[in-house]
């Protein structure tokens, strides 16, 4: 068969929208079916155009979306469908969400398992089984959902193709290879929806899986997409002795938590083969809201981590989340004012997202406090409910400034500064990072969806909700005297 796979773009700008990150579960599909005879290829228009006469001409098309891609994977479906193409789509939002994504996708595939889902579809288009004998799949018979029963988790990953990422169309602009190597977290964020996905046991690719796949790539660079890098770190430890030992040293990034900084030896490894970069979930600087997303992990955990990295020359970037039950504006200016003083060297300022499948989406949505159903808003760049001790707009707007304030026009100036003295690669690299996070933290309101948006919040009225104290109209903060980082 002709099978074309599309993930959409992010419907609006964030901070990672030039580095070409994609997510895996496409190539792994990919993969699988190329192995068995079929015509694969995959679109993803931050790095190619879609060719939608190829598309078109598809015997079936895939699509996968988060949350926030969720409208364009709908739009693209109905067309699809119109010209009479079966559709399956498949994500994390969908699989929490499947009646809804019925109203436009052909098949829904819920939770893990994709590449197998794809196949036996596949087979049931050809006549080969029925649909209700595909796992994990979701459809409509007479207009009735009919939801099959979930795939079983993939005990071993080791059973599992290696992405192809060829199959994308322009792959070749990709700066980083995503490897991913563990999944699932045993953590409970309540935020989070990747324990809702893959579950809280670990499950873990061999380490001599991953040298091969690292062998059959010979990337330049790698991200390694685990949610957390340094979840064994006996296994990780083995795996960076080996990638010493069989000459793979190379620049590579990965997200960890705080803790993986209280083992010299861990770290020693990890700089030793390369690593120059890491993404810490710090979530935020307030002990109070550390504990009610149930994050495990103190104030000084994060001080201490921020510490430990600079010492072994790793640079660190911390992603925060703003507007939990405890955030206040001073909470928001807080966390940058921290960023700035710990030296932490990037930061990400998510506004708080409840994704579907999460409790906390539950819970919001149980006290009336979500504002919309626009699930393009929901990409954690937008205010999309009534937070506790702030108007909607306020944080939307704080959060601007926090983002401004944090990647200001000196930090910029500096790393040019460096560039024209060190004259490399590495300064020249964080010379166009400076640049594009400057012009990334004042191009918000240029969007009129954006403009759009924060309108609507202004024109939100105070509700008094059950649980939900009364907020004032937002107060603009007066900007203090002789802030460097206020330019």
């Amino acid at each position: 068969m002709k099978i074309r796979l599309i993930e959409p773009d992010a419907p609006s700008m964030h901070l990672w929208s030039q580095s070409y990150f994609v997510r895996l579960g496409l190539p792994i599909i990919g993969a699988t079916l190329k192995a068995h005879g079929h015509d694969v290829l995959i679109y993803h228009p931050n790095l190619a155009p879609i060719d939608w006469d190829d598309v078109h001409s598809a015997d079936v098309v895939g699509l996968s979306s988060t949350t926030s891609t969720t409208p364009a994977s709908y739009a693209i479906a109905d067309e699809l469908r119109w010209r009479g193409i079966p559709v399956v789509i498949g994500g994390s939002h969908v699989t929490f969400m499947a009646e809804e994504a019925l109203e436009h996708a052909d098949y829904v595939a819920r939770g893990e398992g994709g590449e197998q889902i794809m196949l036996d579809l596949i087979d049931a288009l050809e006549g080969n089984r029925e649909l209700d004998a595909v796992t994990g799949l979701s459809f409509l018979r007479d207009g009735v959902a009919v939801h099959n029963p979930l795939h079983e988790r993939c005990a071993d990953l080791d059973t599992l193709p290696f992405p192809d990422l060829t199959l994308i169309k322009g792959y070749e602009r990709l700066t980083n290879t995503p490897i991913m190597t563990s999944w699932g977290c045993p953590f409970a964020c309540n935020f989070c929806s990747v324990t809702a996905m893959f579950g809280r046991k670990y499950r873990f690719r061999s380490a001599e899986s991953v040298i091969a796949e690292i062998k059959e790539k010979r990337p330049e660079r790698i991200f390694f997409y685990d949610d957390n890098f340094a979840a064994n770190k006996r296994r990780l430890k083995r795996l960076l002795q080996m990638m010493i030992d069989e000459g793979l040293v190379m620049p590579w990034g990965a997200q960890v938590r705080t803790d993986v900084v209280r083992d010299p030896e861990l770290m020693d490894l990890m700089r030793r083969s390369g690593c120059d970069f890491v993404a810490l979930g710090l979530e935020s600087v307030s002990q109070a809201t550390l504990d009610h997303f149930e994050k495990s992990q103190t104030v000084g955990d994060i001080e201490q981590a921020i510490d430990i990295l600079h010492q072994y020359g790793v640079r660190s970037h911390g992603m925060f989340v703003l507007g939990a039950e405890h955030d206040t504006a001073d909470s928001v200016r807080d966390t940058v004012t921290f960023a700035l003083k710990n030296r932490i060297d990037t930061v990400m300022l998510n506004i708080l997202t409840p994704l579907p499948g999460t409790r906390q989406f539950a819970d919001l949505e149980a006290e009336g406090r979500l504002i919309t159903r626009d699930w393009g808003l929901y990409d954690a760049q937008h205010v999309v409910f009534r937070p506790r001790h702030m108007s909607p707009v306020h944080l939307q707007r704080e959060t601007l400034r926090a983002n401004r304030r944090f990647y200001n026009s000196r930090r910029a100036v500096n790393a040019l500064r460096t560039f024209l003295r060190e004259r490399d690669k590495y300064s020249w690299d964080r010379m166009l990072e400076s640049g594009w996070l400057w012009w990334y933290s004042r191009m918000w309101h240029r969007d009129p969806r954006n403009r759009a948006h924060e309108r609507m919040l202004a024109g939100l009225r105070p509700q008094r909700r059950k649980g939900v104290a009364p907020v004032a109209a937002p107060q603009e903060a007066p900007a203090p005297d002789r802030d460097p980082a206020r330019v």
